[in-house]
């Protein structure tokens, strides 16, 4: 066999193989081990690139909005470099969030050229998440016997181990969902429901509790009022964007009057706002640098004050306060444009799709208000895995005749959002 029609029928074979495994593992070792969807996601984009590039066809397209979005938040993420208060993990934060955003702008699920490819992955991937949901189920109530296997912190509590793979899951959960309604599998649809609740009732993860319940409002709504849905999004998203430091900053002053309706851990939280706000408005333009959170001053009268948070710093529990102190007005307006080209995006998925990608928009932004870095490469790796599926259901829908187009873009448009 020649050497270039060798390469050519391997990356095809990569291409309609690879994907296939990779999502099946997401909700299944990635359940387990939430960190591997980083591991999984970027190694899938090194294959493909490496295959493309052997068979000929070279670098595969890219996105130019979101690589623009991308290069301008790394050419700041760099920037901060030179006034960051650690300038050593500042420079460690950025190298990696670079590698992670230049890989998942390369990567694709595979070019799939027949309609029975799109579902082979899709039958795949619901099939992966019901044996993941079951086997991790029984892992809670047989008392966490294969997370002692896995687990690579045995001193950790083995309950918290899975809230990451269960934030994620929430994420690919919506096109998968998505995909059962659209071809009226309604026993796939009951199965995949009883899974996601199977998993809400053993997860200890309040995120992901929380980011169903506002997927699935968000979901209603956009059946009911689509238009109004695009509309709210966007104005929404921007509203909390720009006014997150203010009023975190009101709620962290009345965490005392707050404490008796909330958890230790949520008064926890309120501490760490309330100092990690007070530092946004000393280093409004350009922030603290990248990834000095944990090392931000904390004034000894503040500490005093806290029951809780003590000097040794900790993460904001918030991405988008995390861009506000680390990267300042700079960041936080880079993040708010990137969110609203996902709207955009949305508005242009063929409308059977639109309430479900809204869902899985509203799950994000939720995850994001309270957990994970802004550097955490795994969790722009379940991000990428959403849009992907988003991508490949648009694909299918558009070959079977569904429209493309939405009235929702003109709509966002005339609205400003």
């Amino acid at each position: 066999m020649p050497p270039t029609l060798l390469a050519t029928t391997i990356e095809r074979g990569i291409d309609r193989s690879a994907p296939v495994l990779v999502f099946a593992a997401l909700p299944t070792l990635g359940l387990a081990a939430g960190p591997s969807y980083s591991s999984l996601i970027i190694g899938l984009a090194v294959v493909q690139l490496l295959s493309g590039l052997a068979a000929g066809r070279g670098l595969p397209p890219i996105d130019r909005p979101v690589a623009a979005i991308a290069g301008l938040f790394l050419a700041l993420c760099w920037a901060s470099v030179i006034w960051s208060i650690d300038q050593r993990e500042s420079i460690r934060a950025a190298a990696g969030l670079t590698g992670v955003l230049v890989a998942l702008l390369m990567f694709r699920a595979g070019r799939y050229g027949r309609p029975e490819s799109m579902e082979t992955l899709f039958h795949v991937l619901l099939i992966a998440t019901l044996v993941g949901v079951g086997i991790a189920w029984f892992d809670v109530r047989l008392g966490y016997p294969l997370e002692a296997l896995i687990s690579t912190k045995p001193g950790v509590h083995a309950a918290t181990k899975y809230n990451r793979g269960f934030d994620y899951l929430v994420l690919i959960a919506w096109p998968l969902l998505a995909h059962v309604w659209w071809r009226r599998r309604w026993w796939s649809m009951a199965a995949l429901g009883i899974a996601i609740a199977m998993m809400l009732a053993v997860t200890l993860s309040l995120a992901g509790r929380v980011a169903v319940v506002a997927g699935v409002v968000v979901l209603l709504l956009a059946w009911a009022a689509p238009r109004l849905v695009a509309i709210g999004l966007g104005w929404g998203v921007a509203a909390f964007v720009v006014t997150l430091p203010v009023v975190l900053r009101l709620l962290a002053e009345r965490r005392t009057e707050l404490a008796r309706f909330l958890k230790p851990s949520g008064v926890a939280r309120l501490e760490i706002w309330d100092y990690m706000t007070a530092r946004v408005f000393e280093h409004p333009i350009g922030g603290w640098g990248l990834r000095t959170a944990t090392h931000l001053p904390i004034r000894p009268d503040e500490l005093a004050s806290y029951i809780y948070v003590d000097a040794r710093g900790i993460y904001p529990h918030n991405q988008w306060l995390e861009l506000w102190v680390e990267l300042g007005v700079l960041g936080a307006a880079l993040g708010l444009v990137f969110a609203l080209l996902l709207l955009w995006r949305i508005c242009e998925l063929p409308a059977a799709l639109r309430p479900f990608a809204y869902a899985a928009f509203a799950s994000a932004m939720t995850i994001a208000s309270v957990n994970y870095e802004v550097v955490t490469d795994s969790w722009w790796c379940a991000l990428a895995a959403s849009a992907v599926l988003f991508g490949i259901l648009g694909q299918l829908l558009a070959g079977a005749g569904v429209d493309d187009r939405s009235e929702d873009v003109r709509i966002m448009g005339r609205h400003g959002a």
